[in-house]
C-alpha cells in the first residue's frame, strides 16, 4: 500500500486492555496513526486525510536537535574527554571547557553547553536546559542556519571516522549514549541524514 510517496506499514497494536484493528503507520517524524477497518460498513463517511511528506525545511530543523543533544551528551562524559583532548581539543580559560577551532568554526563543549560559532554568520547552541538555541533564541528555519549546520556536520563526522578509525566501528558506538531502547547513538548516521536532508533543501 502506497501513501503519497511514503512507505505504508500494516501493523497492530495493543494499548492496555484494548486491542486496535489493523492500521496503517508512516514512518518520519508522525507519531499518529490512520486506522482502517477491514469492514467497508465501518468506514466513515469523512476518513482521516494521509499525512503529506515533510517539507524538507521542517525534517531539518527536527534533525538538528538529536544530533547535537546526542554528541553534547557523549561529549560532556569525562571518558570522551580524553579522546577529544587526542583529536585536537584543547582546555578553554574558562573551567571545564574544551575548545577547538574547526575550519572558520569555533567550538566550546562544558557540561552545560555545546556551542558552535561562525564569526559574522551566528551561533548555534545546545544547552541541557534550553535545548538547540539559534543566536541565543529558540530554534528556527533562519539562512544562517544552512551554513551552521554544515559546519557542526563537518566536525562531528571527522571526529566520528576518526575514532572508528582508532577503535574499530564496535568501538565507536559502545560509546554510547543510549536512547530509551538501548541503541547507541551513532552520531555518524545522524550526520549522513542531515547531509541528506541539506540536499533536499538545495533542490
Amino acid at each position: 500500500m502506497r501513501g503519497r510517496g511514503r512507505a505504508a506499514v500494516t501493523d497492530s497494536r495493543r494499548v492496555g486492555n484494548l486491542s486496535t484493528r489493523p492500521c496503517i503507520l508512516f514512518p518520519g517524524n508522525i507519531s499518529r496513526f490512520v486506522e482502517v477497518d477491514r469492514h467497508t460498513e465501518d468506514v466513515p463517511s469523512e476518513p482521516t486525510p494521509f499525512p503529506g511528506p515533510i517539507p524538507p525545511q521542517d525534517e531539518l530543523l527536527a534533525g538538528i536537535g538529536p544530533l547535537l543533544a546526542g554528541t553534547h551528551a557523549l561529549w560532556a562524559s569525562p571518558r570522551e574527554r580524553r579522546r577529544m583532548r587526542a583529536f585536537g581539543f584543547i582546555p578553554a580559560s574558562e573551567a571545564g571547557v574544551l575548545k577547538r577551532d574547526w575550519k572558520g568554526l569555533k567550538v566550546r563543549v562544558s557540561t552545560d553547553q555545546l556551542r558552535v560559532l561562525r564569526a559574522d554568520v551566528g551561533e548555534l547552541t545546545h544547552t541541557v536546559t534550553d535545548g538547540v538555541l539559534v543566536d541565543g533564541a529558540p530554534l528556527e528555519d533562519r539562512p544562517q542556519i544552512i551554513e551552521l549546520t554544515e559546519g557542526v556536520i563537518d566536525i562531528i563526522r571527522s571526529y566520528e571516522r576518526w575514532v572508528e578509525a582508532r577503535e574499530g566501528r564496535e568501538g565507536r558506538l559502545s560509546r554510547g549514549p543510549w536512547d530509551t531502547d538501548r541503541r547507541p547513538f551513532n552520531a555518524l548516521a545522524e550526520t549522513r541524514r542531515l547531509q541528506r536532508m541539506l540536499a533536499a533543501r538545495r533542490r
